[in-house]
C-alpha cells in the first residue's frame, strides 16, 4: 500500500513538472493583448487613488503602538474574556444541570447493546423505508 502511495505521489509530482516546464507560446500577440489589458485594469484613476490612501494609511499606522504589546498582556485578556463568558449564572446552572443529567444516565443500560441488535434494527428501518 505504502509502495502504491508512493508511486501515486511521484507521478503526480512529475506530471505537475511536466506541465511547467511547457514552452512559452510563440505567438505574442497574444501575451502582448493580455499584458495590455492587465495595464489598462490596473492603471484606472480610482485603483491609484485606492494605492495611495492604503500608503496613506500604512504611514499613519506605523507609529502607533500595538493593542497588546506582550503575550502577558494578551494571556491577561484572554482570561478575562473567558472570566467574562464563564462566570454567569446561566452559564453555571447550564453546567450544573449537564453534569447532573451525565451523572443520571450513566447506570442506564444502552437500548441496542449487541452489534445483532443493532443491525436488526437497521434492517427493519431500511425495510420500511423502502419503495414499494
Amino acid at each position: 500500500m505504502n509502495k502504491l502511495l508512493i508511486a501515486l505521489i511521484a507521478g503526480t509530482f512529475a506530471a505537475t513538472a511536466a506541465a511547467q516546464t511547457l514552452e512559452t507560446p510563440k505567438d505574442k500577440s497574444k501575451q502582448a493583448t493580455v499584458e495590455s489589458a492587465t495595464k489598462a485594469g490596473t492603471d484606472t484613476g480610482e485603483r491609484k487613488a485606492q494605492e495611495t490612501q492604503g500608503v496613506k494609511d500604512a504611514k499613519a499606522a506605523k507609529g502607533t503602538p500595538k493593542d497588546l504589546p506582550t503575550t502577558k498582556d494578551k494571556a491577561k485578556a484572554v482570561d478575562a474574556a473567558t472570566a467574562a463568558s464563564t462566570t454567569t449564572s446561566a452559564n453555571r446552572s447550564q453546567e450544573a444541570a449537564g453534569v447532573q443529567a451525565a451523572k443520571d444516565s450513566k447506570g442506564t443500560p444502552k437500548a441496542l447493546p449487541t452489534t445483532k441488535d443493532k443491525q436488526k434494527a437497521v434492517d427493519t428501518t431500511t425495510k420500511q423505508n423502502a419503495s414499494p
